[in-house]
Formats: C-alpha cells, structure tokens, sequence
C-alpha cells in the first residue's frame, strides 16, 4: 500500500477499532487515543457516545479528569520510547471495577505503539529520500515551489495522523528585487544561491526547505518543540546575517485545529507585521511633495511584463506596471503605493503610467505591429478629467486605436460602483477598449459581475495558476474556471506562470495566454527590445 493511503487508513482505522472494542468490552463509554505535550493532549482518535470530545483537537485540561471512573495505559514504542496515551473514562459510578479495563488497555496500547512505530519509520524513510531526491530549484538547491507544496500536504497528513509537532519559517530576502533592479539579475541570482547554500547547511539534512516564491524561502521542521524552534530561528538570522543577507522571517507552529496551511499563514501575517514596522505609510507634506515631483518629473514610470501566446511564445500585449525609480534604487509599488492612496494620488498615478505606457507603445509597435498596452486602474480615485475623457485623450495624442488598449480593474472594484462610473465603462467598450477583470477567482466577482458589466477578459489570479500541477482536484478547479469564463466568450489571461510544466498544462487546459516570471519580469522600456524581437517560449 503507497504510504500516503497507509497514513490515511491503517493507524487511524486501528486506533478507532480498539476503541470501539474497548468501549463495548469495559463498559467505559468514552475513550481517546491522544499525545500530550506541554500544552495539553492532542486527540488522534474518540469514542465519545456524548460528541463532546473530537479527533484531532487540543484538549487543555486532562482527559476524563473529572470522571467518576478513569483508566489510562501507555503507548510506547518497542525500543520503550512514549507515542502518547490510551484514556477511558464514563460518569456512572456504578461500574464494576476497572482491573479488567486497565488491564484491556495495556494490551492495546503495547499493539498500538507497534503499529505507529512502523508507520512512524516509514513515513521517515519517506521523507528523507524526499530530502535527498526531491524537485530541485537550480539556484539555491532547495526544493521547488512544487516540491514544497507536495511536502507540506504529505507532513499534514503525518501530524493529523500522529499528533507530531511540527513547525515552519518563511524567509523574504529584503533586498533580493533592489538588486535585481540595480546591479541585475545575475547579482540576484548570487544572493540567491548564498542564501540557499546557508539554509541547507542549516537544515543539516534533518528538516525541508524549499524556495517558496520568487524572493522567499521555507523551511519544515517536524518533530520539534519549543526550544528547537527558536534556536533553528536564530541560527538561521545569524548565519544569513554573517552572509551579509538581509532578511525578514516569520515563525509559526502547527495547531491541530488549522494544520499546516494555518501555519504558513500565520508566518506570512508576521511577515507583514515586520514590514509594516519598517515602513511608515503616513502621507505628511514631505511625502506628497516627493510624490508630486516624482510623478511630475517622470521618475515615476511604467515598467512592462509581456503578456505570451503560450502556444507559440509571441508577445501579444504588454502589462504597464509603475516603479519609482528613486535615488535608494528602484521601488516596487508596494513601497509607494500606500501613500499615494493617502494623498489621493492613485489618479495621478494612472494618468502618468497611461501616458508613458501609450507613448512607449507607438515604438513597440514598430517591432509588433499589433501589440496591445494593459494598464490597472482603481476606481475610488479619478484622474485629472474622467476616465473616458482620459483615455480618448491620450490614444487620440498618440494616433493609436482603441483596441490597442486594455484597462484592468480588480474583482473587489465591483461592488457598488456608480452609475456614472458604469456608463464610463460602456462607453469605453462601446469605442473598442478592452476591459479585463484582474484576480479573477479570488472570492469577489459573480457571473452576474461577468455579464452585468463589458468585460472582455479575464486575469486568473496566481494561486490559482500555481494549482495546475498540485494534484487532480486542483487541477479540475482551475479548468473549470477557465472553461467558464471562455463559455461566457471572454478572454483568459493566467497571471504567475513560474515554470515550464505550468505553462504546458494551462495550454492543455484551454488558456491561451499567459505572464509571469518564466517569461519575463517587470522590466524597463529600454530593454523591451531584445523581448519583443523573438518568441519567449514555445510549448508545441
């Protein structure tokens, strides 16, 4: 039996037959297979005729503590390491002595430790050939994003079944983007491999680490308690300090209640806690000024991120992103967003990202004649004029058809938006712009948001298109969506494609189109050049 069907059915099956054994041959109704730790007992398997008790929950206070009638017996391993604990308890006190019942634990508990420590031993044998020959990412020598997620599935299943501890670091490399944007990518791509060749040195072959996401690393630590958590924690900040690599980390343990996912998004959300720490977004006069002049002056400019015919590799379009090239280096839109927001700029910001971005594109079409220009606009700001007169404005100023426009708006844009802005949308479409719904599939839009407003395409939000190669649930949920969205005629753009093996199933799936870091990242006009003179990938 493969050990993934192993870890769902033997140990959990035999643990809820012994106790539904124990219940009907002790007398003693309620019984728990549990771990204890320092926090309390963990349940892996209940008979609680009451529904009071559940499987795989943390239970603070002893099991069956005030029972009138209680036995417990050990769960060890053969070699007499402890696994955890067998509990059976009822209320009625006029229950024949427990003898029998200790004694009927006792045996089970010793059958129960047996067969945990064999499924135990495999899942480790499992896990370190997976060290040894897992997906690998060619620069920092982790694991793939792939890799990753295939690991954490796997390790949930593991701490559900067995109640083991286990907890997770998520590492963003600080200046990984600034020195992308300043000294290039091959000097990205050193601190990459630094990073990766501290963390595995680290690791020591004992815990899994993966490159996550473009500019983060992870690490999954099973087995652990407290004291090993924050002493992997410090030696990780110190050996990546002593690198000259500047990080932030956040720091999570498994909790039965929400496993691994609510984990990762707890050190995700402290993460964010450390940027937002950092970084003040308060708008004061200094910061508009800054801003005004940085607008003004150009320094605020599109980037662009080509948008592929993933069949063939041609470039069709180009997504105009706004980077602030300051005297710090360049600054990714995060950095500067925020504040634009408070000093009611976002306007502003579209106007100067619409103009360099059409301006641009009259010389890139020169190379394709029929590429289009997306840019993203925010509806609760306004530019100088209206949305419409803006737009009709700048194509008339650059002698370009509206069809070489597209203009994207987020799914969470949608609600209540005015009658005016609504008849500024049709409007638009009605002149031949092209209107695309962005982070389509994030929970915000409708079909009645699909039909009720002049959406040509869609954008299918990353996590998404990172789906298409987890498994087969996955991967029918995706096709699902981009099969409506092409039943109600729009076009699909997947946004995030980091490997060749997402790319071929996107195409396999329906979509057509397609960005990401395989292809291309953000980069300046200057370089679109060398990107638009030959396809970018073929896939067929």
């Amino acid at each position: 039996m493969p050990i993934a069907s192993a870890l769902d059915t033997n140990f959990s099956r035999a643990a809820q037959r012994v106790l539904d054994h124990l219940s009907v041959a002790t007398g003693l109704s309620s019984w728990a297979v549990c771990r204890v730790d320092h926090e309390g007992s963990q349940t892996l398997a209940v008979v609680d005729p009451h529904g009071v008790l559940q499987a795989h929950e943390t239970v603070y206070a002893p099991l069956g503590g005030r029972a009138t009638a209680r036995v417990t017996a050990a769960i060890t391993f053969p070699d007499g390491q402890p696994f955890g604990e067998l509990v059976g308890f009822d209320g009625d006190s006029c229950l024949p002595a427990l003898e029998d019942a200790t004694a009927h634990a006792r045996v089970f508990g010793t059958v129960l430790g047996a067969l945990a420590a064999a499924e135990v031993t495999m899942c480790s044998e499992r896990r370190a050939i997976e060290l040894r020959d897992g997906l690998s990412d060619p620069l920092t020598g982790l694991a793939t994003r792939q890799g990753w997620e295939q690991r954490l599935r796997r390790d949930e299943r593991f701490c559900r079944e067995f109640g083991e501890p286990a907890a997770l670091l998520v590492i963003e490399l600080d200046d990984l983007k600034r020195n992308n944007e300043l000294h290039g990518h091959s000097a990205g791509d050193e601190q990459l491999r630094v990073a990766g060749t501290v963390l595995r040195e680290v690791l020591a072959g004992r815990h899994f680490g993966a490159r996550i996401t473009g500019d983060r690393l992870g690490a999954l630590m099973i087995g652990v308690n407290e004291h090993e958590i924050g002493e992997f924690e410090r030696v990780v900040r110190q050996a990546l300090s002593t690198s000259e690599i500047s990080v932030s980390i956040g720091v999570a343990r498994r909790r039965p209640e929400t496993g691994l996912e609510g984990a990762i998004a707890a050190a995700e959300a402290a993460i964010a806690a450390v940027h937002a720490a950092r970084a003040s977004t308060v708008a004061d006069a200094s910061h508009v000024t800054l801003l005004l002049e940085a607008l003004e002056s150009g320094t605020i400019k599109a980037y662009f991120q080509p948008i592929v015919d993933l069949r063939t590799g041609e470039v069709v379009a180009l997504e105009a992103l706004a980077r602030w090239q300051s005297h710090e280096g360049v600054r990714e839109p995060d950095q500067f967003l925020p504040m634009l927001q408070q000093a009611g700029l976002l306007g502003a910001l579209f106007d100067r990202i619409l103009e360099d971005g059409l301006e641009r594109l009259v010389e890139f079409r020169a190379v394709v004649p029929d590429l289009q220009l997306a840019v993203n606009f925010e509806f609760d700001t306004k530019p100088v004029n209206s949305l419409l007169d803006t737009v009709k404005d700048r194509l008339q100023r650059f002698g370009l058809p509206p069809e070489a426009l597209s203009i994207e708006f987020s799914e969470r844009q949608t609600f209540d938006l005015s009658a005016d802005v609504r008849a500024e949308l049709f409007a638009l479409a009605d002149m031949g712009v092209h209107l695309m719904l962005d982070d389509f599939g994030t929970g915000f839009a409708s079909l009645e948001t699909l039909t009720g407003l002049p959406v040509t395409g869609v954008k299918l939000d990353r996590r998404f298109t990172g789906q298409v190669v987890n498994g087969e649930r996955e991967s029918i949920v995706v096709k699902a969506m981009i099969a409506l969205a092409a039943e109600t005629g729009l076009t699909v753009i997947a946004e995030g494609i980091e490997t060749q093996l997402q790319c071929d199933r996107l195409v396999r799936m329906g979509c057509r189109l397609g960005q990401g870091y395989l292809f291309a990242l953000p980069q300046p006009a200057d370089a679109m050049a060398t990107v638009l003179s030959a396809p970018l990938v073929s896939t067929f």
